[in-house]
């Protein structure tokens, strides 16, 4: 069964909440698909006091403000535009629970209230509650609220649907919704499908809207590396050092990854040479330094460093197989070709 329709048919708005018996639908739609926005005669006091309310608030008297709000809604029960301000106040002084509250009441006045699902939709986002706002989103947007793409795609990439959260978040950033941050989940989402074309294009434009350089440099270093851009990978790592990304063992390994596979032995080794002083057991840090030392012909430095391995591992036919070669490679052809034939048992 579809994601949406799983997570729409758990009743999510209220806890408790039942359709009334004569809808067929547990979110009935109004004429239009629209629920109206205020459902009060001029003239009513509720309106009075709602609109009082509203310039309380922007006047920053938000205790008076949330009286009159609360004063409009015992006026008129049926007042939508008072539970919505209600709400709102109620968000931005960082309480989300009684937020929540006003509008699932306005929601079981009139369950396709589009403005109440999308308010909604965002305060289960920011608890992490991300069924919950996929739910409501789609049913906002369902109801012509606009802009809902950007939940809908962030939720979807939280629940692990990377491909539907690509699709909405495309969507989102067509609509100019997505920031920084955004746009950085947006690459690694694209990361996470191997798209990495794809993804270095939004880690790119993530900079350029000020998402976070150490760790957007550094996540872009990995891709131009899956891309084989290994240029582009050391200048991404790099740059990654520069702006503040600590400097460990893990950076100094992809660094000199990076050179050892452009054939720039010096830096490469003197890179990996620092990763093994950072972590010295490393067996990764040691193959890829053995490996650069062999490529570089230092084949007596490179007998060195495979010996420390097989200390470690003495049954790594590889590294023993690549002992022999260095020991070939330093002349002692016996030698090597004996420890050569050792590997070739134990691999067998």
């Amino acid at each position: 069964m579809n994601l949406y329709l799983i997570l729409l048919n758990a009743s999510l708005l209220a806890p408790g909440y039942t359709a009334p018996p004569a809808m067929a639908h547990p979110f009935p739609v109004f004429k239009g698909g629209i629920a109206p926005m205020t459902y009060t005669a001029p003239g009513n006091p509720a309106r009075q006091l709602y609109r009082e309310g509203r310039r309380m608030q922007r006047s920053g008297r938000l205790d008076e403000a949330q009286q009159h709000y609360e004063a409009a809604i015992r006026e008129n029960p049926l007042y939508a535009d008072a539970y919505l301000a209600l709400a709102a106040l109620y968000q931005q002084q960082q309480q989300p629970e009684p937020a929540k509250q006003q509008l699932q009441t306005l929601l079981r006045h009139f369950p396709a209230q589009r403005e109440a699902l999308a308010m909604l939709a965002a305060l289960h986002y920011e608890q992490h509650a991300w069924e919950d706002a996929l739910a409501c989103a789609f049913r906002a947007q369902e109801l012509g609220q606009p802009q809902m793409h950007r939940i809908i795609g962030l939720s979807y990439g939280f629940l692990d649907h990377p491909a539907e959260a690509v699709q909405a978040l495309e969507k989102a950033h067509q609509e100019k919704k997505l920031d920084g941050e955004e746009l950085c989940r947006l690459a690694r989402l694209y990361a996470q499908l191997e798209d990495y074309q794809k993804s270095i294009q939004y880690y790119e434009q993530s900079l350029k809207a000020g998402s976070n350089p150490p760790d957007v440099y550094y996540e872009l270093g990995m891709m131009h590396f899956n891309m084989k851009n290994y240029k582009n990978a050391a200048g991404a790592f790099e740059q990654a050092a520069r702006s503040g990304r600590p400097v460990d063992a893990d950076l100094y390994l992809n660094l000199g990854m990076a050179h050892l596979r452009q054939a720039e032995y010096d830096q490469a080794i003197h890179h990996l040479q620092t990763a093994l002083s950072l972590r010295p057991k490393d067996i990764q840090v040691m193959l890829s330094l053995a490996n650069a030392y062999y490529k570089q012909q230092d084949y007596r430095q490179a007998a060195t460093q495979w010996n420390k391995i097989l200390m470690m591992q003495p049954q790594n036919a590889f590294a023993m197989f690549m002992l022999g070669k260095s020991y070939m490679g330093c002349g002692e052809l016996a030698k090597g070709q004996a420890i050569c034939d050792q590997a070739l048992k134990i691999s067998n």
